[in-house]
């Protein structure tokens, strides 16, 4: 009995009622479709823009070269934001720390650090 009261709602003609809340669905599913398909979209350009903005390396033909003094050693390295810091033991026993601008590939500064020549 209850098969024959299902076939007989899909067999009955649908009322304005019902045509009009399914066009309205119809219009609802389509929308939530588009904001979908647009967010992903503006997610993807979002990731491809801000993927490019990262930093960069220096290409090799303007690679930074740092002249140390005779015999000097790093003894360490640290990097904050742009700037790079070689702390050097000279040859003589002496420290310096050397400043780098790693952007623009050049020293900023010499630390010597020590008494006075």
């Amino acid at each position: 009995m209850a098969e024959d009261a299902a076939a007989a709602a899909v067999a009955r003609p649908l009322s304005e009622a019902e045509q009009r809340q399914i066009r309205v669905l119809k219009a609802v599913v389509i929308g939530l479709g588009v904001l979908i398909v647009a967010g992903l979209v503006a997610l993807l350009t979002a990731v491809v823009l801000r993927g490019g903005g990262g930093s960069r390396a220096l290409p090799a033909e303007e690679a930074m070269h740092v002249v140390l003094p005779e015999g000097a050693v790093v003894e360490e390295m640290r990097v904050s934001g742009n700037t790079l810091a070689l702390r050097v033991r000279l040859a003589d026993g002496g420290r310096e720390i050397i400043i780098i601008d790693a952007r623009k590939g050049r020293v900023v500064r010499r630390i010597r650090i020590g008494p006075r020549d």
